[in-house]
Protein backbone atom coordinates (compact mmCIF):
# COMPACT_ATOMS: atom_id res chain seq x y z
CA UNK A 1 0.00 0.00 0.00
CA UNK A 2 2.30 2.80 1.16
CA UNK A 3 4.34 1.91 -2.82
CA UNK A 4 1.54 2.50 -4.35
CA UNK A 5 0.61 5.61 -2.82
CA UNK A 6 4.24 6.47 -3.53
CA UNK A 7 3.99 5.51 -6.92
CA UNK A 8 0.66 7.36 -7.34
CA UNK A 9 2.49 10.48 -5.83
CA UNK A 10 5.22 10.16 -8.43
CA UNK A 11 2.74 9.91 -11.27
CA UNK A 12 0.59 12.78 -10.37
CA UNK A 13 3.87 14.82 -10.05
CA UNK A 14 5.71 13.63 -13.47
CA UNK A 15 2.09 14.04 -15.23
CA UNK A 16 1.65 17.50 -14.09
CA UNK A 17 5.14 19.53 -14.21
CA UNK A 18 5.16 18.85 -18.40
CA UNK A 19 1.79 20.89 -18.54
CA UNK A 20 1.36 22.64 -15.39
CA UNK A 21 4.43 25.18 -15.65
CA UNK A 22 4.30 26.55 -19.88
CA UNK A 23 0.83 27.48 -19.47
CA UNK A 24 0.81 30.25 -17.16
CA UNK A 25 4.39 31.57 -19.14
CA UNK A 26 2.40 31.55 -22.27
CA UNK A 27 -0.19 34.20 -21.46
CA UNK A 28 2.55 36.23 -19.68
CA UNK A 29 4.46 36.68 -22.86
CA UNK A 30 1.49 37.47 -24.79
CA UNK A 31 0.06 39.78 -22.33
CA UNK A 32 3.97 41.82 -23.20
CA UNK A 33 3.49 41.22 -26.14
CA UNK A 34 0.01 42.70 -26.31
CA UNK A 35 1.63 45.47 -24.29
CA UNK A 36 4.53 45.74 -26.46
CA UNK A 37 2.41 46.43 -29.83
CA UNK A 38 -0.15 49.04 -27.98
CA UNK A 39 2.63 50.77 -27.12
CA UNK A 40 4.25 50.95 -30.46
CA UNK A 41 1.08 51.88 -32.15
CA UNK A 42 0.79 54.49 -29.57
CA UNK A 43 4.08 56.17 -30.44
CA UNK A 44 2.97 55.82 -34.29
CA UNK A 45 -0.54 57.65 -33.47
CA UNK A 46 1.56 60.54 -31.72
CA UNK A 47 4.24 60.93 -34.26
CA UNK A 48 1.08 61.32 -37.42
CA UNK A 49 -0.55 64.21 -34.59
CA UNK A 50 2.65 65.83 -34.55
CA UNK A 51 3.83 65.47 -38.25
CA UNK A 52 -0.18 67.06 -39.08
CA UNK A 53 0.26 70.04 -36.85
CA UNK A 54 3.94 70.67 -38.51
CA UNK A 55 2.13 70.65 -41.83
CA UNK A 56 -0.87 72.62 -40.78
CA UNK A 57 1.83 75.88 -38.76
CA UNK A 58 3.81 75.43 -42.22
CA UNK A 59 1.24 76.59 -44.07
CA UNK A 60 -0.33 78.85 -41.41
CA UNK A 61 3.31 80.69 -41.86
CA UNK A 62 3.26 80.66 -45.14
CA UNK A 63 0.24 82.51 -45.60
CA UNK A 64 1.77 85.32 -42.99
CA UNK A 65 4.78 85.54 -44.89
CA UNK A 66 3.02 86.77 -47.14
CA UNK A 67 0.69 88.92 -45.62
CA UNK A 68 4.73 90.15 -43.98
CA UNK A 69 6.13 90.81 -47.76
CA UNK A 70 2.66 92.61 -48.67
CA UNK A 71 2.90 95.19 -45.73
CA UNK A 72 7.11 95.73 -46.01
CA UNK A 73 6.77 96.29 -49.89
CA UNK A 74 3.83 98.92 -49.00
CA UNK A 75 5.33 100.67 -45.90
CA UNK A 76 9.17 100.54 -47.45
CA UNK A 77 8.89 100.56 -51.03
CA UNK A 78 6.09 102.12 -52.71
CA UNK A 79 6.26 104.99 -50.40
CA UNK A 80 9.72 105.99 -51.20
CA UNK A 81 10.50 104.08 -54.59
CA UNK A 82 8.27 104.34 -57.82
CA UNK A 83 7.87 100.54 -59.18
CA UNK A 84 9.56 100.68 -62.51
CA UNK A 85 8.36 98.99 -65.54
CA UNK A 86 10.11 95.57 -65.04
CA UNK A 87 8.96 95.25 -61.51
CA UNK A 88 12.56 96.08 -60.49
CA UNK A 89 11.65 99.34 -58.78
CA UNK A 90 11.22 97.95 -54.80
CA UNK A 91 14.97 96.85 -53.77
CA UNK A 92 16.17 96.71 -50.24
CA UNK A 93 19.63 96.83 -48.55
CA UNK A 94 20.80 95.65 -45.26
CA UNK A 95 20.77 98.27 -42.10
CA UNK A 96 23.61 100.81 -42.46
CA UNK A 97 23.80 100.19 -45.89
CA UNK A 98 22.70 103.19 -48.49
CA UNK A 99 20.51 102.45 -51.48
CA UNK A 100 21.38 103.88 -54.86
CA UNK A 101 20.62 102.60 -58.63
CA UNK A 102 19.65 99.10 -57.68
CA UNK A 103 23.04 98.66 -55.61
CA UNK A 104 23.89 98.60 -51.99
CA UNK A 105 26.94 101.20 -50.62
CA UNK A 106 28.65 100.27 -47.59
CA UNK A 107 30.73 103.38 -46.35
CA UNK A 108 34.08 102.88 -43.72
CA UNK A 109 34.42 105.27 -40.55
CA UNK A 110 37.90 103.88 -40.36
CA UNK A 111 40.80 103.67 -42.63
CA UNK A 112 42.86 100.58 -44.00
CA UNK A 113 45.36 100.17 -46.43
CA UNK A 114 43.57 98.76 -50.15
CA UNK A 115 44.24 95.01 -49.32
CA UNK A 116 42.59 95.24 -45.66
CA UNK A 117 40.21 97.02 -46.92
CA UNK A 118 39.13 94.76 -49.68
CA UNK A 119 38.80 91.75 -47.22
CA UNK A 120 36.59 93.84 -45.13
CA UNK A 121 34.23 93.80 -48.08
CA UNK A 122 34.48 90.11 -48.70
CA UNK A 123 33.69 89.69 -44.96
CA UNK A 124 30.47 92.03 -45.71
CA UNK A 125 29.46 89.50 -48.65
CA UNK A 126 30.31 92.33 -51.30
CA UNK A 127 33.38 93.49 -53.43
CA UNK A 128 35.01 97.20 -52.92
CA UNK A 129 33.63 99.61 -54.71
CA UNK A 130 33.37 99.59 -58.61
CA UNK A 131 32.13 102.49 -60.75
CA UNK A 132 30.72 101.67 -64.21
CA UNK A 133 29.59 104.79 -65.07
CA UNK A 134 29.37 108.63 -65.30
CA UNK A 135 26.15 108.60 -63.43
CA UNK A 136 27.50 106.55 -60.53
CA UNK A 137 30.40 108.58 -60.43
CA UNK A 138 28.31 111.55 -59.34
CA UNK A 139 26.56 109.68 -56.82
CA UNK A 140 29.63 108.57 -54.90
CA UNK A 141 30.52 112.24 -55.16
CA UNK A 142 27.46 113.59 -53.68
CA UNK A 143 27.81 111.26 -51.06
CA UNK A 144 31.04 111.66 -49.82
CA UNK A 145 30.90 115.53 -50.80
CA UNK A 146 34.93 114.99 -52.21
CA UNK A 147 36.22 115.64 -48.78
CA UNK A 148 38.35 112.98 -48.23
CA UNK A 149 39.75 109.83 -50.37
CA UNK A 150 38.36 107.03 -51.03
CA UNK A 151 39.98 103.18 -52.06
CA UNK A 152 38.35 102.39 -55.03
CA UNK A 153 38.21 98.27 -56.50
CA UNK A 154 40.65 99.15 -58.41
CA UNK A 155 44.76 98.18 -59.00
CA UNK A 156 47.44 97.50 -61.20
CA UNK A 157 47.44 93.73 -61.65
CA UNK A 158 49.61 92.60 -64.28
CA UNK A 159 53.12 93.61 -65.80
CA UNK A 160 51.61 95.32 -68.56
CA UNK A 161 50.73 97.93 -66.18
CA UNK A 162 46.55 97.92 -66.73
CA UNK A 163 44.34 99.45 -64.01
CA UNK A 164 41.67 96.79 -63.45
CA UNK A 165 39.02 96.29 -61.27
CA UNK A 166 38.26 94.25 -58.64
CA UNK A 167 35.76 92.71 -61.08
CA UNK A 168 38.30 91.48 -63.58
CA UNK A 169 37.38 93.78 -66.16
CA UNK A 170 39.64 96.80 -67.47
CA UNK A 171 39.19 100.55 -66.55
CA UNK A 172 38.03 102.38 -69.49
CA UNK A 173 40.62 105.32 -68.75
CA UNK A 174 39.00 107.80 -71.86
CA UNK A 175 35.74 108.10 -68.69
CA UNK A 176 38.21 108.26 -65.94
CA UNK A 177 41.29 108.66 -66.54
CA UNK A 178 43.74 107.92 -63.63
CA UNK A 179 46.13 110.86 -62.10
CA UNK A 180 49.54 109.66 -61.33
CA UNK A 181 51.91 106.22 -62.17
CA UNK A 182 50.78 102.77 -62.73
CA UNK A 183 52.94 100.89 -60.76
CA UNK A 184 52.66 97.25 -59.75
CA UNK A 185 52.16 98.55 -56.10
CA UNK A 186 49.38 101.18 -57.27
CA UNK A 187 45.45 101.08 -56.51
CA UNK A 188 42.89 103.37 -57.18
CA UNK A 189 41.37 106.42 -54.96
CA UNK A 190 38.65 108.83 -55.48
CA UNK A 191 38.62 112.22 -54.24
CA UNK A 192 35.31 114.10 -55.68
CA UNK A 193 34.97 113.24 -59.68
CA UNK A 194 38.41 112.04 -60.17
CA UNK A 195 40.40 109.07 -59.98
CA UNK A 196 44.05 108.96 -58.45
CA UNK A 197 46.67 106.81 -58.01
CA UNK A 198 48.06 105.50 -54.51
CA UNK A 199 50.46 102.90 -52.86
CA UNK A 200 48.51 100.35 -52.20
CA UNK A 201 49.99 99.92 -48.65
CA UNK A 202 48.35 103.84 -47.75
CA UNK A 203 45.15 104.11 -45.73
CA UNK A 204 42.16 105.67 -46.41
CA UNK A 205 38.24 104.83 -46.07
CA UNK A 206 36.63 102.62 -48.41
CA UNK A 207 33.17 101.73 -49.52
CA UNK A 208 31.86 98.37 -49.81
CA UNK A 209 29.12 97.40 -53.09
CA UNK A 210 26.86 94.79 -54.00
CA UNK A 211 23.74 94.29 -55.30
CA UNK A 212 20.35 95.27 -53.35
CA UNK A 213 17.52 92.83 -52.81
CA UNK A 214 14.52 92.92 -54.96
CA UNK A 215 11.32 92.30 -52.79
Amino acid sequence: MTEEIIYADINVLEDGSPTSQPSPLKHHDLRGFARRHGFILWIALAGNVILATAVIALGSQGESLEDLVSRLKQSLCYSTQSPSADGSGCKLCPMDWLSGRGKCYWFSKDSKNWKESCADCSAKSSRKLVIQDQEEMEFIQNVTQGKYHVWLGLSVTSAEKNWTWVDSSMLDQTLFPVTGPADMNSCGVIKGNRIHSETCSAEFKWICQKEAVPL
